[in-house]
């Protein structure tokens, strides 16, 4: 940067909040754009598309309908891998975030605007980078997934569109409740296993503590259905659950794949993620804006 390059420091008063703000994202942008972590991400999509069929021949062991050529058993599957990408999106969300702990950047991106809005830059950077995540998956997923299964039916357009919209919403979330985990635990390593080891473990150890008993309709029973992880799973199988069950009651197989007892629809499942996300900014929010930076 050349001295001509530096604005006066009238100018510098002058800049409105929307300037300041669309500088912030800038930079976060390039910051993203200029490093290797958001494309090699990419790797283990492509791998979980190439494996989406395994989990969904589950499903025509809960579904005798389902034959093996049945196309449920690809939104099954896409719906499984999506529910994988999402921890893909989480984790990219808490790297990017502690990233800046771990390299002493924070300082200096603290300089570029207020801590509020490098904090709101960094969500949307991850929404958005983890709902191209669970868009490559979407179009990767039936493709490589089909080409696995050989012979495979390709389910229509419609379920295939409806359920890689609620797969982007879902990883954008997760991209977001990523950043959220990144500012509260600057600690890179600490912050993605914690958001990687939640995900695949924490929650199911909760919801089985919380399933423990005979009694399925307990209130500790129904509250499985609200913790964040499986809220985003009853969101993405109730689409290949209804196609498998042709009107009947779902229910049970929707608890089996979820892992929650009396799951609500999934408009309802959506709300409660967008809930956890909201209370998961709003803390690294509070507590991003209190700590002491050196």
């Amino acid at each position: 940067m050349t001295t001509s390059d530096v604005p006066r420091a009238g100018l510098l008063a002058t800049i409105g909040p929307a300037s300041r703000w669309r500088a912030v994202l800038r930079s976060e942008v390039r910051k993203t754009t200029s490093v290797r972590m958001y494309w090699l991400l990419l790797i283990p999509i492509v791998v979980l598309a190439l494996a989406m069929s395994l989990f969904g021949s589950l499903i025509t062991l809960l579904v005798p309908a389902a034959s093996d050529t049945s196309p449920v058993l690809l939104l099954a599957g896409l719906a499984s891998t999506l529910s994988a990408v999402s921890i893909v999106g989480g984790a990219f969300g808490a790297l990017t975030a502690s990233g800046e702990y771990r390299h002493r950047t924070v300082t200096q991106a603290f300089l570029t605007g207020s801590r509020g809005q490098v904090l709101g830059s960094k969500v949307v950077v991850a929404a958005v980078v983890a709902a191209v995540y669970g868009l490559l998956m979407a179009l990767l997923g039936p493709l490589l997934g089909g080409a696995v299964l050989g012979g495979q039916t390709l389910p229509t357009a419609g379920a295939l569109i409806s359920l890689g919209l609620v797969g982007m919403l879902v990883c954008a979330l997760w991209g977001v409740i990523g950043v959220a985990i990144g500012t509260l635990v600057p600690n890179q390593a600490g912050a993605v296993a914690l958001v990687v080891g939640y995900s695949l473990i924490g929650e199911n150890v909760l919801a089985g503590v919380m399933r423990a008993g005979d009694d399925s309709d307990s209130v500790f029973a129904r509250l499985t259905s609200f913790l964040p992880g499986n809220a985003g799973d009853i969101a993405l199988y109730e689409s290949p659950v209804t196609a498998a069950n042709q009107g009947g009651d779902g229910t049970q197989i929707l608890e089996f794949l979820a892992g929650v007892s009396s799951p609500p629809p999934g408009w309802v499942a959506l709300l409660v993620l967008l809930a956890w996300t909201a209370a998961a900014v709003a803390l690294a929010a509070v507590v991003g804006g209190r700590r002491d930076i050196t």
